[in-house]
């Protein structure tokens, strides 16, 4: 490996990776550990159907696409902010070498980013030519390598152009109320650091939803295990972004547990910013009824949401050596849904969550005691 290929990924490629190890492993969870055997269906068949609608739903294809293109872009910001940054002001050595040569080392730069994107377009390619699905699977092909190609230019132009403006896509969250609620501040968080995860979370949870109880009609169909399975499992999803909000509680904003605010009043601020995060889905689920589900199943999905998040907050309560332990925890409360599906336990087992998270967050409160642990994110 050439000095400056070294230099690059040791600078740009790394570093993209650990931060944003906690989105890469949300997508992994929903993937693998969100799957499972439960449905019937091993892995393999899984991913199979998953590639098979991919490639013969064009509506379907263009939301994949969008996925992608919402990665390279944010592939494109890491990289712009970065060359921004004074202490990568170094970076801009590499422009006393050819400018064909440097615009090959950004290619693998590029290629080393996109690599989780990359790696799933072989199967699909392998799956779409051996079926015969020629042209959504040559499309794929050719919209990753445009964004390859491109990406790579845009990152020569900013090396070539150290005062252009870099890619960004700005979301602020308004400023209405004069008066700052402690809520706000997480809202806030939500919306300008942690829009991305929120965006893939929300959209795979509702695009769930929306598509499993497409065309169902409850009088027929009672069973509704397997969507509350595939529901909780978009639900522990948000366990990386409370971890991840957990985390600025922790760092940023330490002050607030020394506030003469009593436990209950903290515990209704968590439950009101919870019920904004919970919102998307509650639209989605009302949308759905009572077409595609009656209201007291659409109450248990409400609950059974809400209880999860609750309970996910309360679990932040103790110190975990690494981020590892803490997806071990979450992945127990999964196998937990699986077991109650099984034993037709799901209505008890929200109610135990619920109770879980709120036992957990006022016996754990003023217990807890924030340690900075380098191996979390």
């Amino acid at each position: 490996m050439s000095i400056q290929r070294s230099l690059l990924f040791k600078s740009l490629v790394a570093p993209f990776y650990r931060q944003n190890a906690a989105l890469l492993c949300f997508v992994y969870y929903i993937m693998t550990l969100g799957v499972g055997r439960a449905n019937g269906v091993g892995m393999l068949e899984y991913h199979y159907a998953l590639i098979r609608g991919m490639l013969t739903a064009p509506s379907f294809l263009i939301t994949v696409l969008a996925l992608w293109l919402a990665y390279a872009i944010k592939c494109a910001q890491f990289i712009a902010s970065s060359l921004h940054k004074p202490a990568f002001s170094f970076l801009y050595q590499l422009l006393l070498v050819e400018p064909k040569k440097v615009y090959r080392l950004l290619l693998q730069v590029q290629l080393m980013l996109l690599l989780p994107v990359l790696s799933y377009l072989i199967f699909v390619m392998g799956i779409g030519f051996h079926q015969h699905w020629y042209l959504p699977a040559t499309l794929a092909l050719l919209f990753n390598i445009i964004l390859c190609v491109s990406g790579a230019g845009w990152y020569l132009y900013l090396l070539q152009r150290p005062g252009a403006v870099p890619l960004q896509v700005k979301w602020k969250w308004p400023s209405i109320l004069k008066r700052k609620y402690y809520v706000s501040f997480l809202l806030r968080y939500v919306l300008e650091k942690g829009k991305m995860l929120f965006l893939v979370t929300k959209l795979y949870n509702c695009a769930a939803l929306y598509l499993m109880l497409a065309g169902r009609d409850p009088s027929r169909h009672s069973d509704i295990r397997m969507m509350a399975l595939f529901f909780s499992a978009g639900m522990l999803g948000h366990g990386i972004l409370v971890h991840r909000l957990k985390e600025l509680e922790n760092k940023g904003m330490s002050f607030y547990r020394g506030l003469p605010v009593s436990i209950s009043r903290r515990f209704a601020q968590y439950c009101l910013f919870y019920c904004c995060l919970f919102l998307p889905e509650v639209i989605t689920i009302a949308a759905r009824t009572p077409s595609c589900l009656l209201y007291e199943e659409a109450g248990f999905f409400i609950f059974f949401g809400f209880g999860i998040l609750l309970l996910l907050n309360s679990l932040q309560l103790y110190n975990y050596p690494n981020l590892k332990s803490y997806l071990v925890n979450v992945t127990q409360l999964f196998f937990a849904v699986i077991i109650a599906m099984v034993c037709r336990q799901l209505y008890a087992l929200s109610i135990i969550f619920f109770a879980l998270a709120i036992i957990l967050f006022f016996y754990r409160y003023y217990r807890f005691e924030p340690q900075q642990n380098p191996d979390l994110l």
